[in-house]
């Protein structure tokens, strides 16, 4: 039988393992991540994957011809990604990251004819990069379907989050009954900014 200061003691070392680990995914606070996604130094980082991203559109622009933008959407976001971490022992804290901030923009057009047919006019004639560009940019084609609809990836517990548009107000489903079948261009930027 264990004597009842030994039995504290293991009581007392398991309950600081786990303070210290819950602490862990609780720091820094959200107010804090929302200062540090406001600061300078991160909106000189966003600039410039804002203007990678940009440069990308218009070379797609200027590469299809036929393909006429009804919506181009820039979401800016900067997501809380502690909960994403399932093991509580698996990574060290040091690390684990508490924020990612990404850019990702979603060129909106329709076309007069099958949406596959003009997915692989596009394969031809502007190939898509596998993988990730020079850029850091992934890049990807989806259009509607009687199983889902195009839509911008929002991201959930964001702390930060930017949408400008270039060429329209309406929404996805105004466009969706004026044009028809929606295509969606979806250029996804790395990471600009990690908080660990």
């Amino acid at each position: 039988m264990r004597s009842l200061p030994r039995r504290t003691g293991e009581a007392f070392g398991l309950l600081l393992v786990f303070t210290v680990v819950g602490l862990s995914r609780v720091w820094p606070p959200r107010w804090m991540l929302r200062r540090i996604a406001a600061s300078a130094e991160v909106r000189a980082e966003r600039e410039a994957a804002e203007e990678k991203l940009l440069t990308r559109v218009r070379e797609i622009e200027a590469g299809v011809p036929w393909l006429r933008p009804l919506d181009v959407v820039i979401r800016d976001e900067c997501v809380d990604v502690r909960s994403n971490h399932i093991s509580f022992f698996g990574a060290s804290p040091s690390r684990r990251q508490s924020m990612t901030c990404r850019m990702s923009a979603f060129i909106i057009f329709s076309t007069d004819g099958d949406p596959e047919d003009a997915a692989a006019e596009i394969h031809r004639s502007f190939p898509l990069p596998d993988g990730l560009s020079a850029d850091g940019i992934a890049e990807s084609l989806h259009w509607d379907t009687d199983e889902g609809k195009v839509a911008p990836y929002v991201a959930p517990k964001a702390v930060r989050t930017r949408v400008t548009r270039h060429h329209g107000e309406k929404s996805l489903e105004q466009l969706r009954e004026e044009h028809g079948v929606l295509c969606m261009w979806a250029l996804y930027g790395q990471a600009y900014f990690t908080v660990v």
